[in-house]
């Protein structure tokens, strides 16, 4: 079973906390715009849900496809180049939305921009992956706090930026991967941390073979079904109670609650087991998604959005901790692909369902039916994760 661990504080290589900050400054630059990105879709391009919906997806599908091969070529090859690539994709993908206006072109920009995501993830946890195992909880929480940063700081930024064009949030967002991309090929991120170069189909093997990777997968569908809500439910949601700049205040309260909640429980949760963090993580987010089906008013929705973000913080780093702590040496950027490319079918299926329930069902409908969900994953987690089946989760 996955042991609780009484950490001391860890030190990490250089490269790996240049690394973290990066992660502050990357998800600064990805928030300037996704607050955005659904309602611009919707009200200046005049995007249908299926329309939407499809963009969206086809960046999460190659978001987390793709880590399948570039966690395979991370484990092979080292993670410097491909997170430099990754970076300048992004780039490329947000510069393509500043100038494109029709679905096709939007679907392909999108695709570009997803696999910047995949290279750049493949390579930044193929190295986290590779830190002490006894470190990993407070490496993926410190992961957690920087990301929360930058979702503090990139949302205020693209709202001011969206003041004049939208398009022109999309323009900065991409100059800044572009030059993040730059930073990152000089840092030569990894160089500190040996790679075994196992070749990538053993690396695939050792991961599509793993049974307590795939019981932690099959908890992890419920968190990858709600999570693109972020992206889709909640600003179209926050749009009809408030107006279009409701969607940017989500984020900032989002970032806000998150990195709070972080900086004040990061300790206690990398004391805590990790089955039962996430349980009960699970459990709140069921009871929170069901309560705005009684609960109506941007007040409400944005006091909702505090406790989503609690159960985020929770939930993200968690998920992560246990995926590293299981994977085999040499194969720890082949492990995070596995779960992030299954996880892609529920993240694509919550935001078409997401989409079509906010634009044709009635709140109470589309709460409950999420707040479900969430029951779902406390459920499995309480099979999967605790009491002697768990042990399978480390054979």
């Amino acid at each position: 079973m996955i042991k609780e661990v009484q950490p001391e504080r860890p030190f990490w290589p250089h490269d790996i906390r240049r690394l973290l900050w990066m992660q502050g400054l990357m998800n600064a630059s990805h928030f300037m715009t996704i607050p955005l990105l659904a309602l611009y879709m919707s009200a200046n391009l005049h995007f249908g849900a299926a329309a939407l919906a499809s963009v969206m997806s086809a960046n999460l599908l190659s978001a987390q496809v793709l880590p399948l091969a570039a966690g395979a070529i991370t484990d092979r090859f080292g993670s410097h180049r491909v997170i430099t690539l990754g970076l300048l994709l992004r780039g490329l993908g947000f510069l393509g939305f500043s100038y494109f206006e029709g679905v096709s072109a939007w679907v392909v920009f999108a695709v570009i921009a997803g696999t910047g995501v995949a290279c750049y993830e493949g390579g930044v946890y193929g190295l986290f992956g590779r830190q002490p195992k006894e470190s990993h909880s407070a490496l993926f929480a410190s992961n957690n706090q920087m990301l929360n940063v930058g979702a503090v700081v990139g949302p205020t930024v693209g709202g001011l930026a969206g003041l004049a064009d939208i398009r022109v949030a999309f323009g900065v967002s991409a100059i800044l991967f572009i030059t993040l991309s730059v930073v990152a090929h000089r840092s030569k991120f990894g160089s500190s941390v040996s790679f075994r170069r196992q070749s990538m189909i053993e690396s695939l093997k050792a991961a599509a073979t793993h049974a307590g990777l795939w019981r932690l997968i099959v908890v992890s569908l419920p968190w990858f079904f709600l999570f693109p809500q972020l992206y889709v439910a909640f600003p179209m949601y926050a749009g009809q109670l408030a107006g279009p700049h409701a969607a940017s205040a989500i984020y900032v309260i989002n970032g806000v609650a998150g990195l709070a909640f972080i900086i004040l429980a990061k300790g206690w949760m990398t004391k805590v087991n990790p089955a039962s963090l996430t349980t009960w993580a699970y459990l709140g987010a069921g009871a929170s998604f069901a309560s705005l089906a009684m609960l109506r008013g941007i007040e409400w929705f944005l006091l909702f959005i505090v406790a989503y973000s609690v159960v985020e913080t929770i939930l993200l780093p968690t998920l992560e901790s246990m995926t590293a702590s299981l994977a085999t040496e040499g194969s720890q950027g082949t492990f995070f692909g596995v779960m992030s490319a299954v996880g892609a079918l529920s993240g694509a299926a919550g935001y078409y369902v997401g989409s079509w329930l906010i634009l044709n069902r009635t709140p109470v409908e589309t709460w409950l039916a999420l707040g479900s969900v969430g029951l779902l994953g406390f459920v499995s987690s309480v099979l999967l994760l605790r009491g002697p089946e768990s042990k399978a989760l480390v054979s």
